[in-house]
């Protein structure tokens, strides 16, 4: 199940508060955190990091450190402090779960 661009507001809203989230975040934050959305994705296909075609579309895996990834870039808007190391190590954790694993399975010769 692929999570949605409310998961990711509701869930980088949580992390910026502590946890004390209410139902549905306000307008003006759903706004806010859908700009940061917005410009993480853009930097991670930009830079080569992942490829995310559609924020509404995120793969589980990547649900949770995606969030950490946009409350980090939102820190400084909701009265915190970003961390570029701490965003350095996010990307690479991205980059970590989107990899393709090695087959180690029997390899398949063609003789002519």
């Amino acid at each position: 199940m692929s999570r949605t661009r409310q998961d990711i507001q509701f869930k980088a809203l949580a992390i910026l508060t502590g946890g004390d989230v209410g139902t549905n975040p306000s307008a003006e934050d759903a706004a806010d955190l859908d700009a940061y959305i917005d410009d993480e994705v853009a930097e991670l296909n930009a830079d080569g990091t992942i490829y995310i075609a559609d924020p509404d579309d995120l793969a589980d895996e990547m649900f949770l450190t995606f969030c950490k990834l946009v409350a980090n870039a939102a820190a400084d808007e909701f009265a915190g402090v970003s961390d570029e190391n701490k965003a350095a190590q996010l990307r690479n954790r991205l980059r970590v779960i989107s990899r393709q694993t090695p087959g180690y399975g029997p390899q398949e010769s063609c003789y002519f």
